[in-house]
């Protein structure tokens, strides 16, 4: 009887373990990487435009078949804050501005939240107002496991700035690779 117990005892003891080590793995296993990178379509006449960014937002697709609001929905990641130089960046040397770590599955729309706007125009700096706080972009991508999403933001200046009103709408392409 004692070594029924003892023998129960154990059974126990390595299936909860099992079971906790499966647990954690399969948490690893559903994460993949986003890097996040910023460009821009120039626009003539302008020196400069410098675009301070402090957070993004993403909205994650419900998996397939599920009703339940905590599958999907908006989700706030810090970026470092940071005021970037866009004018004259391309695919090819876009600034980082971070990596995120996510769950894997289907991410539709990004908020890409933007402090402040200052332009130089024949060398002076001048503050545009901003339309929203954010650029809103509409773009399903893919993370999957083990792996990492290259996501490119592309401004596109010539239209995002009004410079005779001083005004800044932010109008975003995106590159997923």
């Amino acid at each position: 009887m004692k070594t029924t117990y003892v023998i129960a005892v154990v059974v126990i003891i390595l299936a909860a373990g099992l079971g906790s080590y499966a647990y954690v793995y399969e948490q690893g296993q559903n994460s993949g990487n986003m890097t996040l990178s910023v460009a821009d379509l120039s626009i003539s006449g302008v020196s400069a435009v410098y675009i301070k960014f402090s957070e993004v937002s993403l909205h994650k697709a419900p998996a397939n078949g599920s009703t339940s609001s905590t599958q999907g929905g908006w989700t706030n990641y810090s970026i470092s804050t940071r005021t970037i130089d866009i004018l004259n960046l391309t695919a090819s040397n876009a600034s980082v501005l971070g990596n995120i770590s996510l769950g894997t599955g289907t991410y539709t729309m990004i908020r890409l939240y933007i402090t402040s706007v200052t332009v130089t125009i024949l060398g002076s700096n001048y503050s545009f107002k901003l339309m929203s706080p954010f650029a809103f972009i509409n773009h399903p991508f893919t993370i999957s496991a083990h792996s990492t999403t290259n996501v490119m933001l592309e401004f596109n200046l010539s239209s995002d700035m009004s410079i005779t009103s001083k005004v800044f709408t932010p109008n975003i392409g995106i590159v997923v690779s």
